[in-house]
């Protein structure tokens, strides 16, 4: 699995609850691919990884959408490209582009959904997810 969001424009602590979400996945049995983040890669080495791993070897992609960021619609459009399975989350009260919206609303294989706390509803919303998806395979 893999979990991309904003990270150049995030704050430090949207950053670390994301961090704490992917730990709060690993506790429930979920192998997640961690992305290189912001500093020590080249930009050839953060695509080659980013792309060229996370996304093109993930089982499934989930994608928090709370901030904008060019990076994350880029990793959401070659997911969609790949027909990986895809969970676009954001919180209750951000502003989401309409693409992914939309994108939800016509991309068999991708679900928009809200939450309230990353930490207390994301886990949830992740395990019914992926009970729906191996369902209807």
């Amino acid at each position: 699995m893999y979990v991309g969001c904003a990270l150049t424009d995030a704050s430090e602590e949207f950053r670390a609850s994301v961090e704490y979400f992917k730990k709060a996945l690993r506790r429930e049995g979920y192998e997640v691919f961690d992305f290189v983040g912001l500093v020590g890669d080249s930009s050839e080495e953060v695509y080659r990884w980013d792309i060229g791993h996370c996304v093109k070897d993930c089982e499934a992609f989930i994608a928090i959408c709370d901030h904008p960021s060019l990076g994350l619609g880029y990793e959401l459009a070659e997911a969609a490209r790949l027909k990986k399975p895809i969970l676009a989350v954001a919180q209750t009260d951000s502003r989401v582009t309409r693409l992914v919206l939309g994108a939800a609303e016509v991309v068999p294989h991708l679900r928009f959904e809200r939450y309230k706390d990353i930490n207390k509803d994301a886990v949830p919303l992740v395990n019914d997810w992926l009970k729906a998806i191996s369902t209807s395979s």
